[in-house]
């Protein structure tokens, strides 16, 4: 499936990625990192859902931190917070690898954990600055084969930005 949303934001990556800096620079706690993070790929990517999951001190464990779509119950808020151990699922096996991790049809995935609502595809992408590594930037969607090269590549680039800003934060001793 070729996205045009996903190309078009890399046709213009640069601009739509100053854009989330700016957003970024106002965030002062990891979890400000992590709304800022879905919110921004939920809309620029046009996506069903983007939810963050951040390390644990020991980084032995991903928490879901943040969501968009139907895991927010209000303006961050989640519904419920899953906790995945580092290789568990697509997000921690991502986690363990970090490398973007996609399936293209989870009912044949065995990594698959369904959260909230069962879906078919998925995309999970790392948040880590050089050798710093904080979390994972997840998305699913209902239909099968949904996500692209170009998904990828976009995801990225945002949690990339993310990760910056994680650094950042944790420079200046902020948590």
């Amino acid at each position: 499936m070729v996205s045009r949303t996903a190309a078009a934001f890399l046709a213009n990556a640069q601009a739509r990625l100053d854009a989330l800096d700016t957003l970024l620079a106002h965030a002062t706690t990891p979890a400000d990192v992590a709304w800022t993070l879905c919110g921004f790929a939920g809309k620029e990517l046009d996506l069903a859902d983007a939810v963050v999951y951040l390390r644990d001190p020991c980084g032995t464990t991903l928490t879901q931190q943040a969501a968009w779509g139907p895991k927010r119950a209000a303006s961050r808020v989640l519904e419920s917070r899953l906790t995945l151990a580092v290789g568990q699922g697509i997000v921690g096996r991502c986690a363990r690898l970090r490398l973007p991790q996609r399936t293209g049809d989870a009912r044949f995935d065995p990594r698959y954990v369904p959260d909230d609502q069962a879906n078919l595809s998925e995309l999970a992408v790392p948040i880590q600055f050089g050798d710093a590594f904080h979390g994972v930037l997840d998305s699913e969607h209902p239909a099968p084969d949904f996500y692209s090269l170009d998904h990828e590549h976009a995801l990225q680039a945002i949690a990339d930005r993310g990760a910056r800003r994680l650094e950042a934060l944790a420079a200046a001793g902020r948590p």
